[in-house]
């Protein structure tokens, strides 16, 4: 959502089902130690695109650093289309750097997701530039009632704006969190409070003053 206007900005696409899909992360974890990351990551890719695009605003998808270089930008990159980039300290930077350019000239935006409070994401980041950073839930939660997390959040917020990237906020579950993230200026965020994981392209909830 865009937490200024309180409207829908776009949709992140999910792996979720029944059986090994109900923990998609042991699954990602296993394909992972048996080295066919790249290969569950590209079939997950495909499997999203398959479905087409929202009828409004941006498709998020996550993919790895190593799925990422195996995926032809010029054939899938849209102007609609974040790539959230996940364990992105798996791959050399150069050989990243120059997959990354691949997609921005071809017109996806690059997101960096699951930033928390390890400075060496921040620094990923500086090299990456990605359009957008993703606030983990780490930082989110809690910064309702405690004044050193929220001057953490606005000095996160001010690295972020120098890097030249916006914040997605993920995980806001309580209307405090979401005031917190309003009243810092964060432009855009995710979670259980304004809408959860759903099959097709269900409208989300619209926050008050988003008309």
């Amino acid at each position: 959502m865009n937490l200024t206007s309180g409207r829908l900005w776009g949709y992140e696409a999910l792996v979720r089902g029944e059986g090994i899909l109900a923990k998609p992360g042991r699954l990602f974890k296993s394909a992972a130690a048996y080295r066919l990351l790249s290969e569950l990551d590209t079939a997950c890719f495909w499997a999203v695109l398959a479905g087409g695009y929202p009828p409004e605003g941006y498709l998020s998808v996550n993919v790895t650093a190593a799925g990422l270089v195996d995926i032809d930008a010029g054939a899938y990159a849209n102007p609609r289309l974040v790539i959230e980039l996940t364990e992105y300290g798996c791959r050399d930077i150069q050989q990243l750097t120059g997959a990354l350019s691949a997609w921005r000239g071809n017109g996806a935006r690059i997101a960096i997701d699951d930033v928390g409070p390890d400075i060496g994401q921040l620094r990923a980041a500086l090299h990456l530039k990605p359009d957008f950073i993703k606030w983990d839930r780490s930082l989110v939660a809690s910064c309702v009632g405690h004044s050193s997390k929220r001057l953490f959040l606005a000095q996160a917020l001010e690295v972020c704006r120098y890097l030249g990237a916006e914040v997605i906020a993920e995980g806001i579950e309580r209307p405090g969190e979401l005031k917190v993230l309003q009243d810092l200026g964060v432009e855009y965020g995710q979670g259980y409070l304004l809408g959860r994981p759903q099959p097709g392209w269900e409208k989300a909830w619209v926050m008050a003053g988003g008309g």
